[in-house]
């Protein structure tokens, strides 16, 4: 397909079934637990495994997809998470299991070195709406899959068609991308209008070590509360406010929905008003507002509110932080993607293995406390980052004013 825009489409589809994938092991961990013969925490372990498995081929991936080409890697990234999402429901062997995560886990590699960069040269005048939609493509599949499993689960169908779903969906992306025209190569990167417009947004050189670091933190706190929600906020509920299984897994359901809707107002926002820097700042301390309150209800419909507020915060932060930190060094699209992402994978690797072992040492409870303190230093960092974008740009702006 020779459409300009059908890379971004199809790297969109991907990140529609990713929205599911990288929710699954979590929103299935009752039945994994029975099927692989392990506990909670053995599941959790499992998601660090995907982690770790992200965790060490991201950096390189983002490299090479400056080198080669975005392509190979959003089709190869596609096929294995398909392979990631066959082989989990189907093995019986804990040990099976967790390769199959680390090969989930370099899939993710793979698909967020090749898709970032890619979606940031479709829409080059709007790369901060391009990397939140990715978002809203992702919220919109964790919104759909707990009514899947429930729909399964209710008409004893087996557990592992929540699985097969998004890997279909998936091989049929690869096989529509391996006809479409990607906009990447390093003369137009050299000669792009997004290229040009770096070169005019600020009034001195971004500092690596002092912004560039900011938004690699944020890379790390952003998802660390991301996945810490969507892995424990439903056993939470269940476990300390006493509500049923599925109506905590539905909070997951809430919690999208008002990431959803999120990111589709932030997106429109960017385009007429909006700084990227506004919401990675307003956003997290939102987020610890809505999780003090969680921790503190007892009306499951309260609770139910403050997981849609949770999840409208947690919303595209850590694709704005790329983007910003893209906008800000743009020389080398895939090397800051592998780095952000790579910060973004110790927390996909670590969270889920540090909650576990609190979990299994003091309860639940530990796990939210201890997401507040990640919470916090995000809102540091978030700081850090809107008072140096705004000192590189509003002398720009202040000329920009003056000359209109």
């Amino acid at each position: 397909m020779n459409s300009k825009y059908a890379a971004a489409i199809g790297s969109y589809i991907n990140y529609f079934a990713f929205g599911m994938a990288y929710i699954m092991i979590a929103q299935n961990m009752s039945f994994l637990t029975e099927r692989l013969g392990t506990d909670n925490a053995g599941v959790s372990f499992l998601v660090s495994a995907y982690g770790i498995g992200r965790l060490a081929s991201l950096y390189i991936s983002g490299h090479l997809s400056d080198k080669i080409g975005r392509k190979p890697f959003v089709i190869t990234g596609a096929l294995l998470c398909a392979a990631f999402l066959i082989g989990i429901p189907l093995t019986t062997h804990y040990e099976v299991a967790l390769m199959f995560a680390v090969l989930g886990g370099l899939s993710n590699a793979f698909l967020d070195a090749g898709t970032y960069p890619t979606v940031m040269e479709s829409f080059p005048k709007h790369t901060g709406t391009a990397t939140v939609s990715v978002k809203a493509f992702i919220s919109v599949g964790s919104l759909i899959l707990p009514f899947m499993i429930t729909f399964f689960l209710n008409h004893g169908i087996f557990f592992g068609w929540s699985f097969f779903v998004p890997a279909m969906i998936f091989i049929g992306s690869a096989l529509f991308l391996s006809r479409a025209k990607f906009p990447y190569s390093k003369e137009t990167n050299a000669n792009s209008e997004a290229t040009q417009a770096a070169l005019n947004q600020f009034t001195e050189a971004p500092k690596f070590q002092i912004e560039g670091l900011a938004l690699i933190g944020i890379g790390f706190t952003a998802p660390a509360l991301l996945y810490l929600m969507n892995i424990w906020m439903p056993t939470y509920a269940e476990e300390v406010i006493g509500m049923s299984l599925t109506s905590s897994l539905k909070l997951l359901s809430y919690y999208n929905i008002g990431a959803f809707i999120s990111v589709i107002l932030v997106a429109i926002a960017l385009r007429k008003w909006l700084k990227p820097t506004h919401v990675i700042l307003a956003y997290p301390i939102m987020t610890m507002a809505g999780t003090i309150l969680l921790m503190n209800a007892k009306s499951p419909l309260l609770v139910a509110i403050l997981a849609f507020v949770i999840g409208f915060s947690l919303a595209g932060v850590m694709q704005l932080a790329l983007g910003v930190l893209c906008d800000f060094f743009w020389k080398n699209k895939g090397r800051m993607t592998g780095i952000h992402c790579t910060a973004t994978s110790l927390a996909t690797a670590g969270i889920p293995f540090v909650t576990g072992l609190i979990t299994r040492y003091v309860d639940v409870t530990g796990v939210f406390m201890f997401s507040l303190c990640i919470n916090a230093l995000g809102i540091v960092l978030a700081s850090i980052v809107f008072y140096r974008y705004r000192k590189l740009t509003m002398p720009k702006q202040t000329e920009m004013n003056t000359a209109a």
